[in-house]
């Protein structure tokens, strides 16, 4: 086969133009310390990479419904705190004021301070968050309680997503907090996890929900009474009870105290025992919905350094390797310059000797 000198130029230039096309990309990786810059560059490795990235906005984005939820749930516990507080202060008073030896100038002395803590419990009932009501279900933006205790909010439990299809709801309605409601009855209905993911399950959900409603608004033994024979038995034993509402649990000790009524004082003090009973069971139930969201945060938090990593190891370039290869390919280049420049230095001249 003849070898010509266009042939040789055009090999020269070839090598010369892939061996450029290499330094510039090198160069690229040092500048930008990524060795994936470009789909074209590894169409697997960028695969993997958006992936990884997407699921990592996903996360930050749980990772903020987490703090919000938990920031709600925290400043509810603290209220809630303060509100067992306050009943521990109204069931001494009530004790102090229940004993023989205390006369009516007295348990008026103590109807006054027991009218402060009420105040003080409606102020909590009606406390935000920002702009947002703590205990008026969906109702954030209007106050759950008047002043008579009476409760003008919702049922319904706010919840956000802290994992892909995993919901946790951030709120306790002031209903159940501070009237009891549901506190002792197995058949009241609360709202179902599961979140709608579609238009029909959405309205599958509002048809369920008016059921729902429905079924909390009617009274234990008529709720009773749509179930089954065999089963009502068992859950009268079991539970067949209201909560208590501390309102109106409150309001009436402060009669009974002004009024110098001692046996409706005395009355007062089983029911002040189920008040803060009711209360400890509903932190408790706070308590496990925060260790809830902290440990889906730390499993974030570990999900989100093992995405970096395995996206550092696809994307991140070595800058010791690629300075070395770097190195190379303009040793490279240079000697390709080289015996390009002495294919052209040759003449006619150096054909006829």
């Amino acid at each position: 086969m003849r070898v010509t000198d266009k042939m040789m130029q055009g090999q020269a230039l070839k090598s010369i133009q892939k061996n450029r096309s290499e330094l510039a990309q090198l160069q690229n990786q040092a500048a930008t310390g990524k060795k994936l810059t470009t789909p074209s560059d590894d169409p697997v490795g960028a695969t993997k990479v958006l992936t990884n990235r997407t699921e990592l906005k996903n996360q930050e984005q749980f990772e903020k419904n987490i703090f919000q939820a938990k920031n709600f749930l925290d400043v509810t516990e603290s209220t809630l705190a303060q509100l067992g507080e306050a009943i521990v202060r109204t069931k001494e008073l009530a004790l102090q004021a229940a004993s023989d030896t205390i006369g009516e100038s007295q348990r008026t002395m103590i109807g006054s301070e027991v009218e402060q803590i009420y105040n003080s419990i409606l102020e909590m009932s009606n406390r935000r968050v920002g702009e947002r009501y703590l205990f008026g279900g969906y109702r954030t933006q209007e106050t759950p309680f008047d002043r008579q205790g009476d409760y003008r909010g919702d049922d319904g439990e706010m919840r956000v997503q802290t994992q892909k299809g995993i919901f946790v709801a951030m709120n306790m309605t002031g209903d159940r907090v501070f009237m009891g409601k549901g506190i002792g009855r197995s058949e009241y209905q609360r709202q179902p996890e599961d979140v709608p993911q579609n238009t029909q399950e959405l309205q599958q959900f509002k048809l369920s929900e008016i059921d729902r409603e429905y079924h909390n608004q009617l009274k234990p033994e008529d709720a009773a009474a749509l179930r089954s024979p065999a089963s009502v038995g068992q859950e009268q034993v079991a539970n067949n009870e209201e909560g208590v509402n501390v309102f109106r649990l409150v309001k009436g000790l402060d009669v009974a105290l002004k009024t110098n009524d001692k046996y409706a004082i005395q009355d007062a003090l089983e029911p002040l025992d189920q008040a803060l009973n009711q209360i400890n069971l509903i932190r408790a139930e706070i308590g496990g919905r925060i260790n809830q969201l902290e440990a889906t945060a730390d499993i974030i938090h570990k999900s989100n350094v093992d995405n970096k990593t395995l996206t550092s190891q696809v994307e991140d370039a070595d800058l010791f390797q690629t300075m070395s290869e770097l190195s190379r390919a303009d040793t490279t280049l240079k000697s390709t310059l080289e015996v390009a420049g002495r294919l052209e230095n040759k003449s006619l001249l150096d054909f006829l000797r």
